[in-house]
């Protein structure tokens, strides 16, 4: 996962208090930790995200986080 698109998706989230932003955040969190699996909930959550985000910029960085913690 490059690197630009956690830095675009923790600036989303420091700019809003949202529960879409908490949810981002966790799974950004999840990301930098090698152990850590996502659930089939966090797929979910992202593919949902990714269905309604409207900004592109931010929309292709969630897709490299659902890319990258579900590569499968």
């Amino acid at each position: 996962m490059e690197e630009i698109s956690r830095i675009r998706i923790k600036e989303y989230c420091r700019s809003h208090k949202t529960k879409k932003a908490e949810q981002l955040a966790r799974l950004v969190e999840m990301s930098y930790d090698l152990y850590c699996e996502g659930t089939d909930y966090d797929a979910i959550i992202l593919e949902c995200l990714i269905e309604r985000e409207k900004d592109p910029e931010l929309r292709k960085a969630i897709e490299d986080l659902d890319d990258f913690l579900f590569p499968y």
